[in-house]
């Protein structure tokens, strides 16, 4: 059933097909008739579009699905779109929204910016500009599922934390298939980028909730007052209910980022409300109810026993047994080609020059590096090392300095590390009157006094080290400027 003032040009409710080709959903909030069926007109040979005229009618269906889209006014007569634009954003933080104003209004959508809006657009609008706007949000969002949306569960690119043929990794990816058949709480245990938010992804992708909402609450410092609200809710009296994230959860999975920081008096209300399966959004307030999945993720602190001071009782004997841990990169390093691979291929689609292959040097160099920051940070040095690759190849250039210069005090001996530290030095020489020449526009004279070089010797390097294509290159922009 449609809400009562929600319209869609679909005859059915909103809802995503499992195979075929998906049109985007927009969802129009306006209450004006004569706009609504402007961007009918405009849009509904492209988009799927659902309406609400009021704010009242919005949340419900806010609450109710997932959108691609949502234009949004910002004054409503029941309700500020700012104020649902928050509600958006708390349910999904990812989610893309245009705010739509009249001329006069343009500084209140500039607020909105500041609220995460995409962007915002004035009344009346220009057809051209319309679609235009709306084509590149939507190219935006495309871009951002490809690489952080649904998982391998749904037939979406595989997690990362889950890819490769370690032991460990095995052991991991059977725990979270059979995860993702319970209804129990689990807690993912690893370190800082190890791909935690990918495997709880992964749970909820491969369980019975896999078509309900996904929801996220990362505990940031955070005051006790604002992180309850914000999971709870707040019904205000004679204004539009400020919805919860429990809430907007409701028959789906909410995942709770680092538990250990939650207040234990949160942990303790958490634990009621999913045990109960019910939360009220203030003390005079209706009974909810509530159909959830939890699934929390730990820090890990080698130094401190798991649940030393940081977890409720109440949450710890909901947890029970149900502890996974995430394998560090360092503990998988048979995995690590086949990770740098699969980054290669996401990556290529936006790099001048699309990589083919990984020299061995630079191979055995990655597979070296212990990691400190995990898949996290092997995903980011892959990239930018495609991004900014020169050939098709990479090698022992395209590398970053600042690996480059952990691993010369790893580089012990040829036998341990594969790779000599006098290669090494090499490589973090090169890329470091790179870096110099760019900053001095490649003026020689100027790189040298910071290198501490003779302008001759600093010529001599350019040649020995195969930067003199480099130089010229710096060369050629300063006077094209």
């Amino acid at each position: 059933m449609i809400p009562p003032n929600l319209t869609s040009t679909r005859s059915v409710p909103p809802a995503r097909k499992k195979t075929g080709p998906v049109r985007p959903v927009l969802f129009i909030v306006d209450d004006e008739e004569s706009v609504r069926e402007s961007f009918r007109l405009i849009l509904q040979d492209d988009h799927d579009l659902v309406f609400a005229k009021d704010a009242k009618t919005a949340l419900q269906a806010i609450k109710a699905q997932t959108f691609d889209l949502c234009l949004l006014d910002i004054l409503l007569p029941d309700g500020s779109g700012l104020d649902l634009l928050r509600q958006i954003k708390r349910k999904d933080s990812s989610a893309e929204v245009i705010m739509v104003t009249a001329l006069q209004g343009v500084e209140t959508a500039l607020t909105a910016m500041k609220g995460e809006a995409r962007d915002y657009i004035t009344k009346p609008f220009k057809v051209d500009e319309l679609r235009e706007l709306i084509r590149k949000v939507l190219a935006r969002r495309a871009e951002h599922s490809a690489k952080n949306g649904p998982k391998s569960g749904s037939g979406g690119p595989e997690a990362l934390c889950l890819l490769g043929s370690s032991p460990k990794v095995r052991k991991f990816a059977k725990e979270i298939k059979a995860a993702a058949q319970s209804r129990k709480t689990i807690c993912l245990v690893g370190e800082k980028g190890s791909g935690m938010e990918e495997a709880a992804r992964e749970i909820h992708q491969l369980s019975p909730r896999r078509d309900g909402p996904w929801v996220v609450l990362d505990v940031s410092p955070r005051s006790e007052k604002e992180l309850e609200r914000e999971l709870w809710g707040d019904e205000r009296k004679g204004e539009l209910p400020e919805v919860g994230k429990l809430e907007f959860a409701h028959r789906g999975t909410l995942f709770i980022q680092q538990v250990e920081k939650l207040p234990l008096r949160l942990q303790d209300k958490l634990t009621q409300a999913f045990l109960h399966q019910r939360i009220f959004r203030s003390e005079k307030g209706n009974r909810l109810p509530l159909d959830i999945r939890v699934i929390l993720s730990w820090r890990v602190d080698p130094a401190r026993p798991l649940a030393k001071g940081a977890l409720s009782e109440t949450l710890f004997r909901s947890i029970g047994r149900d502890i996974l841990t995430v394998p560090a990169l360092r503990d998988r390093k048979e995995d690590i080609p086949l990770l740098v691979r699969r980054v290669i291929d996401r990556t290529n689609p936006h790099a001048r020059i699309p990589v083919k292959s990984v020299h061995a040097d630079a191979m055995g160099l990655l597979t070296q590096y212990p990691w400190p920051g995990n898949i996290q940070e092997l995903e980011s040095c892959v990239e930018n090392m495609v991004l900014f690759a020169r050939e098709a190849t990479l090698t022992l250039d395209d590398v970053p300095m600042d690996i480059l210069v952990q691993m010369m005090g790893v580089a012990i001996s040829r036998e341990k590390v594969k790779l000599s530290l006098k290669e090494v030095n090499r490589q973090f020489e090169r890329q470091y009157i790179q870096m110099i020449l760019g900053k001095t526009q490649g003026y020689q004279t100027r790189a040298a006094k910071m290198l501490g070089l003779h302008r001759t010797t600093l010529i001599l390097k350019l040649k020995n080290l195969g930067l003199e294509s480099d130089y010229r290159k710096i060369v050629r922009k300063r006077r094209g400027k």
